[in-house]
């Protein structure tokens, strides 16, 4: 299987991933031969790519890092949640929060315990999913972060939940304004940025969960150099969970596709947030980030500086940028592999550009 961008997609390309809208509703199922009118599908809905099958990618396995039950019995009950707090059904949201508390600690056991905890998977979804993916998502590498930064089992639980529910609060900001295609005028920016603080004290007044995790709701928008929102708090003033949860926040916010601009590749979202080292974010919080987050996600097309086209077969944690390759021939895969951080003969080998093949 192998990633493939939405505008290179073919007429007879083998889906290898179920494309999923919310609440399990299948688009395309695994095995399904692409033609013209599902390729416009996918753009219309705007899917960043698609992984594919075929004998150029036979054997690379993508897996994810939570399994996809619990996946999306997490972002059902995400949806399900924010929708009772839009609604303003107080009892029902209360209600929710004990089965969301159990479902997040079995996110952080699953991650827990997976031996390589990286993440190197490109994240499918469309427009319309974007808000309770977003939730789960920026849990699960919040989670993952704090791995590498060696947190207990229990400040994990604390962080993953924060970070599940950080947005809860556009619950009560204008839909209008928050899904505008456009740039935001001054006055609907400061409308928006009132998100922050409507969440924290939503979930003060009626969820039975942690401070920590509350307060992340009120601080993964402030910067480590002072200049973010709220209340302009820099450096450790800002909670170690909100400067987790503003580098997950950022990260995959970048990777999706929004109605005011396009998705970055994991590989230029990255440099975004390495260019924000020790300013907008925490320096610790990004090393362990770097460590744990591919910028070239397992069955990536590459060119390297040699010329040679391959696909990525492995990342380790630390070496990133230096992914284990295998090396694709006249349109045809060959059994040669390169780890390019461990090769001798590979250590001037630089990648030069994601492809398609």
């Amino acid at each position: 299987m192998r990633f493939v961008l939405t505008h290179f997609l073919k007429p007879g390309q083998i889906i290898g991933s179920d494309l999923e809208l919310s609440r399990h509703k299948i688009l395309i199922r695994r095995g399904v031969v692409l033609n013209a009118a599902l390729i416009q599908k996918i753009k219309d809905l705007g899917f960043q790519g698609v992984y594919i099958d075929d004998p150029l990618s036979e054997g690379i396995e993508v897996v994810d890092i939570i399994s996809h039950d619990l996946k999306m019995k997490t972002r059902n009950e995400v949806e399900s949640l924010f929708s009772s707090v839009e609604k303003n059904f107080v009892s029902n949201a209360v209600k929710k929060i004990d089965s969301i508390k159990k479902l997040i600690r079995n996110v952080v056991d699953e991650i827990f315990h997976n031996r390589r905890v990286m993440l190197d998977i490109i994240d499918l979804r469309a427009y319309d999913d974007y808000t309770y993916n977003h939730s789960l998502n920026v849990a699960v590498l919040s989670t993952i972060i704090g791995i590498s930064l060696g947190l207990n089992k229990e400040a994990l639980n604390e962080l993953a939940m924060g970070a599940l529910l950080h947005d809860i609060g556009k619950m009560f900001v204008d839909k209008n304004i928050l899904n505008k295609p456009g740039r935001l005028t001054p006055e609907e920016f400061e409308h928006i940025k009132k998100h922050s603080a409507l969440g924290y004290d939503y979930m003060r007044n009626y969820f039975d969960i942690s401070q920590n995790s509350k307060i992340i709701a009120l601080q993964h928008h402030e910067q480590y150099n002072g200049n973010g929102y709220p209340n302009g708090l820099a450096g450790e003033e800002i909670m170690q969970y909100g400067r987790i949860a503003c580098v997950a926040d950022v990260y995959d916010a970048l990777t999706s596709d929004r109605p005011y601009r396009k998705s970055m590749l994991p590989s230029d979202a990255i440099e975004f947030i390495m260019s924000g080292f020790g300013t907008i974010f925490d320096p610790k919080v990004v090393d362990a980030f770097t460590k744990k987050v591919a910028p070239y996600p397992v069955g990536t097309c590459l060119r390297l500086s040699s010329g040679e086209i391959c696909i990525v077969v492995e990342n380790r944690e630390g070496t990133g940028l230096r992914p284990v390759v295998r090396v694709v021939e006249n349109n045809k895969m060959t059994d040669r592999t390169i780890d390019l951080a461990n090769d001798r003969s590979a250590l001037n080998v630089t990648i030069t550009e994601i492809v398609n093949i």
